[in-house]
C-alpha cells in the first residue's frame, strides 16, 4: 500500500516535514562530521509517485563546496517508485519501496544504473552514503527517505544510524533498527560447543592455506524495519557470529566489521546461496555481483576480495533439528588460476574432513560427493 504523498495530504505532510526539519537539527548538533543530510519525500506527478528532495528539509556543512554543489544537483532529480526492477529505482526509491536502509562505503562502487547521480558524485568527491526509510509513529507507513552523504569512505555506519534514529525518535518518527542487535535472535541455544569446533576449523584452515579471512553465518530472525523486515519469506535471514571467525590479513578487519553490520537473505552472496541450497558453493569473483545480489559487494571491491567458498554444516550439539552453520572462506587474491583454485578447494575439504568431530555436511553427502556437486557461480550468471 502506497502512503499518501504530500500533494494528497498537504496538512498531514506539513506536520511530518516540520518534524523532519527538527530531527535534522538534532542530528547536526550531535555530529561533527562534514555531511549533507537531505530528505526525499513522495509526490504525485500525474499517475506516478516519485521522490523529490526539492523543497524538503536538509542540513549541510557550510565549509564543503562539493556537498553544496551535490545538493544543487540532487534538487534536479526525481526517483520513480514504480520502476520494474529494484536496481533501476535509484537509491532513494529502493529504500522507500523496500522499507530497508541501504549504505555503501563509496557510491563510486555503484553502477550508473544503480546510482544515477554517479557522474556528479565523481565530480564532487561524494563517497560514503547512508539512506534510511522514515516511518510514521505507527511504523506502518514510510513517509520519506533520509539520505546522509559524506566526502570520505566509511566502513561502519552504526554511530550515524544511532544518532539519526535518536533524532527521529525525539520528534516521534522512526526508522529501521538494522543495527539493533537486541532484535537479533539466534534460533537455537546451546550451540557454543559447535561454534568452538568451527573456530578450530577456521583457525587451522586459514593458517594452513594462508586464507585472509573466514567467518561463520548463523540463522536469525531480525525485524530490520517497520513494515517489511530484512528477512526472507519464511522470516529467516543470516548474521555473522562474534564467536567463530578468523582474520589473518589485518587489512581485512574492515570487511569483517562491515559483515557484522549486515544480514544476508537466502540466495544473497556465496554464503546465502549455500544457506538456500544447503550445499557448498564457490564463486571465483564475488565483485561481479550487484548490490541486490550481495549487500557486501562494495566492501569486497574496497578490500580486494574476489574468490569465496561457503560450506553448510550441522552439528550433533544442536540435536536433530535443522539448525545450520554457514562457514565462509575467502581465498588468497594471489590464487587466480582456476586449476589452482580447484586444488585449494579439494585441500580445504580434505582438511575439514580430518577436523570434523561433532560437525557434518548439511547435505549429508560424503566429502568426495560434496566436491563433485559443489555449486559454481560463474561470471556469466551475474548481473553487471
Amino acid at each position: 500500500m502506497m502512503p499518501e504523498s504530500q500533494t494528497e495530504n498537504p496538512d498531514g505532510y506539513c506536520i511530518i516535514k516540520e518534524r523532519m526539519t527538527q530531527a535534522l537539527r538534532y542530528f547536526k548538533q550531535s555530529t561533527e562530521q562534514h555531511v549533507l543530510a537531505q530528505v526525499w519525500a513522495p509526490v504525485k506527478i500525474g499517475d506516478r509517485c516519485v521522490l523529490t528532495t526539492s523543497g524538503q528539509p536538509f542540513v549541510l556543512d557550510p565549509h564543503s563546496n562539493g556537498l553544496h554543489q551535490y545538493r544543487m544537483i540532487s534538487l534536479t532529480y526525481t526517483f520513480s517508485v514504480d520502476a520494474e526492477s529494484d536496481e533501476a529505482l535509484g537509491l532513494p526509491a529502493r529504500v522507500f519501496r523496500q522499507k530497508l536502509p541501504e549504505w555503501t562505503p563509496n557510491v563510486q562502487y555503484y553502477s550508473s544504473r544503480e546510482y544515477s547521480r554517479l557522474n556528479h558524485a565523481l565530480n564532487y568527491n561524494v563517497r560514503g552514503t547512508l539512506a534510511l526509510p522514515v516511518f510514521e509513529p505507527s511504523g506502518q507507513s514510510c513517509v520519506g527517505v533520509l539520505e546522509l552523504i559524506t566526502t570520505s569512505q566509511k566502513i561502519s555506519y552504526a554511530p550515524e544510524m544511532d544518532k539519526i534514529c535518536k533524532a527521529l525518535e525525539a520528534v516521534n518518527l522512526r526508522s529501521s533498527a538494522i543495527f539493533d542487535h537486541s532484535n537479533t535472535q539466534v534460533l537455537k541455544e546451546g550451540h557454543q560447543n559447535a561454534l568452538a569446533e568451527i573456530l578450530e576449523i577456521l583457525t587451522m584452515t586459514c593458517e594452513t592455506y594462508k586464507l585472509p579471512l573466514a567467518q561463520t553465518w548463523v540463522p536469525c530472525r531480525h525485524g530490520g524495519g517497520m513494515g517489511k523486515s530484512s528477512t526472507s519469506s519464511d522470516g529467516i535471514c543470516m548474521s555473522t557470529t562474534d564467536v567463530a571467525f578468523y582474520v589473518i590479513d589485518a587489512h581485512m578487519w574492515g570487511f569483517r566489521e562491515a559483515s557484522t553490520e549486515h544480514h544476508l537473505l537466502k540466495g544473497q552472496g556465496v554464503a546465502g546461496r549455500a544457506f538456500e541450497s544447503r550445499n557448498s558453493c564457490f564463486c571465483s569473483d564475488i565483485t561481479q555481483f550487484c548490490k541486490a545480489e550481495y549487500p557486501l559487494v562494495h566492501y569486497a571491491r574496497m578490500f580486494g576480495l574476489t574468490s569465496c567458498v561457503s560450506f553448510c554444516l550441522q552439528s550433533i550439539h544442536t540435536g536433530k533439528d535443522d539448525y545450520i552453520y554457514i562457514i565462509e572462506f575467502f581465498l588468497p587474491t594471489s590464487i587466480t588460476d582456476s586449476r589452482d583454485q580447484e586444488t585449494l578447494l579439494k585441500s580445504l575439504l580434505a582438511t575439514m574432513k580430518q577436523l570434523f568431530q561433532s560437525l557434518k555436511l548439511a547435505s549429508e553427502k560424503e566429502f568426495e560427493e560434496e566436491e563433485r556437486s559443489m555449486e559454481i557461480i560463474v561470471d556469466s550468471r551475474l548481473k553487471l
